[in-house]
């Protein structure tokens, strides 16, 4: 349900500020607001105020801040729905996926693949380590049905792969820090975009398994050292499979 929107309420709070007169008026709106939802003054599934209380709160005409809403909704902050008002949407990682990818293979030209690999091997084995530490019952139910998986689609490289990527993601959700999948989510979309091909040709699907069985197990039993050991083992075997690519 919407609040009562105290315009006063938020001009105190300098929530919002005075905007100039050039030609992007509805994009310095559109920042400010932005701004606001990232702060928390609007809270997922919480309308926007009207229109007609924007138009009064910015001193502008409709057409700007609907102008300013329509630049929100391109990027998935809100939805628009007639009748109603403007909505704030639940903030998606993958909205970045696509941006960031192209940037890194623009960067990192042919050697996105190892570059990935190396920044995985500085993060994740300690990821792996709080995760044995903190997992829940729940998040070891997953994590085995995404082994299961694994094991059923062995023959199958896209969906092994598929299954691979998130029992990765399982393992940084254990760990109870929402910044691990942050950072991760868009090297794995990355790894699978460019590299799906080169990824299957260069690994034994029964030897990530087999890392798999024993990262799944020292999780299972808690034991952070081992998780630890484990990953870096299992993501040190890849990248010394990647190197090969640059000295043949």
């Amino acid at each position: 349900m919407n609040k009562k929107i105290d315009i006063m309420e938020f001009t105190a709070e300098n929530n919002f500020t005075s905007v100039t007169r050039p030609k992007n008026l509805s994009s310095q709106i559109e920042k400010q607001l932005q701004n606001a939802i990232n702060k928390g003054v609007f809270s997922v599934g919480e309308l926007l105020p009207s229109e007609s209380k924007l138009v009064e709160i910015f001193n502008v005409s409709r057409g700007v801040i609907r102008e300013a809403l329509l630049l929100l909704s391109a990027k998935s902050i809100i939805e628009i729905h007639k009748g109603k008002g403007a909505i704030v949407l639940n903030p998606s990682i993958e909205l970045l996926f696509d941006p960031f990818s192209s940037l890194v293979n623009y960067k990192c030209g042919n050697k996105g693949l190892k570059c990935a690999l190396e920044t995985r091997i500085m993060i994740e084995p300690q990821i792996a380590s709080i995760a044995a530490k903190l997992r829940t019952e729940e998040n070891l139910i997953k994590l085995k049905r995404c082994f299961n998986d694994m094991e059923k689609y062995v023959d199958d490289n896209k969906m092994f792969n598929y299954h691979d990527v998130e029992f990765h993601k399982t393992i940084s959700l254990s760990s109870g820090n929402p910044m691990f999948s942050i950072i991760l989510e868009p090297i794995f979309h990355f790894m699978q975009t460019y590299y799906m091909q080169t990824i299957s040709d260069l690994s034994s699907n029964e030897i990530t398994l087999d890392f798999h069985s024993k990262i799944f197990q020292a999780i299972e039993m808690k034991d952070s050292e081992e998780a630890y050991s484990t990953m870096n083992r299992h993501l040190a075997f890849g990248l010394k499979d990647v190197k090969k690519l640059f000295t043949e």
